[in-house]
């Protein structure tokens, strides 16, 4: 494929966007990937672009929650792990399955999360870290990793997002904690996906190397930002970003776009 100066004029200030949103309260796939189609990409070369950039930008937001203490090693790690393993699960499965089936069921269940969202004590939960990491912390974390791992290899869009809110719910941490452990577990999916679409020869890697450098901007400056913000910054994110999912759901099950 061709790639021009208009190309990148295109998609770097939507994956720079991407990347702010992602770091924030997750689904910045919702942006970068129609940024790549919009700038001429096919699709299969969109979403292993997109990979490359959004792996890149993971690391930055990973690395910075990381620094700054909202990470648990000794529960990210086997997490990592879990949801590396059941995303390339995932990406087999997703040649088996007919997407339309995934989208009815999204389109189902994405409206149920949407009102949990909305609540204002969703979002709201005691840190775990202040006491002992009990085994039940452990399988719950680990079920979660197989879960979403599993999702974003058969399908993917606001992984992050869907991480973010379970292990509030599910786990019990505050959002900051769940927040540095669902970016691990984002940036292991990202990178396990990477390495099959690099070695099928999908990736530009040009193009995604330049976006990738846009994409940790906008994750540095949106991890800083929800590092002063917390919640009060992520609700209403993570509303746009769900909202505009099922928009876009609906609108492809109506043949549509």
């Amino acid at each position: 494929m061709q790639i021009n100066l208009w190309t990148y004029l295109i998609a770097c200030p939507l994956v720079f966007l991407a990347g702010f949103v992602d770091a924030i309260a997750g689904g910045g796939g919702l942006i970068s990937l129609p940024g790549y189609l919009i700038a001429g990409l096919p699709p299969i070369m969109a979403s292993a672009t997109n990979k490359m950039s959004a792996g890149m930008g993971a690391t930055v937001a990973f690395g910075n929650y990381l620094k700054n203490g909202f990470v648990e090693l000794k529960l990210a790690a086997p997490c990592i792990l879990i949801s590396m393993i059941f995303s390339s699960i995932g990406a087999r499965v997703q040649m088996m399955i007919p997407e339309h089936y995934l989208k009815v069921f999204m389109l189902i269940a994405l409206p149920v999360t949407l009102l949990l969202v909305l609540n204002k004590e969703t979002l709201k939960s005691k840190s775990i870290f202040k006491t002992k990491l009990t085994r039940r912390v452990f399988v719950e974390a680990g079920l979660i990793s197989a879960a979403i791992g599993f999702y974003d290899g058969v399908y993917g869009p606001a992984t992050g997002t869907f991480l973010l809110i379970f292990f509030v719910k599910i786990v019990g941490m505050n959002i900051k904690e769940s927040n540095g452990i669902a970016k691990a577990i984002n940036w292991a999916t990202n990178m396990g996906a990477l390495v099959l679409f690099i070695s099928s020869g999908r990736v530009l890697i040009s193009l995604g190397i330049v976006c990738g450098l846009f994409n940790m901007m906008g994750n540095y400056l949106g991890s800083n930002l929800f590092m002063k913000k917390g919640v009060d910054i992520a609700r209403p994110i993570m509303i746009t970003v769900m909202v505009i999912f099922i928009i876009r759901i609906t609108l492809e099950l109506l043949h549509i776009i």
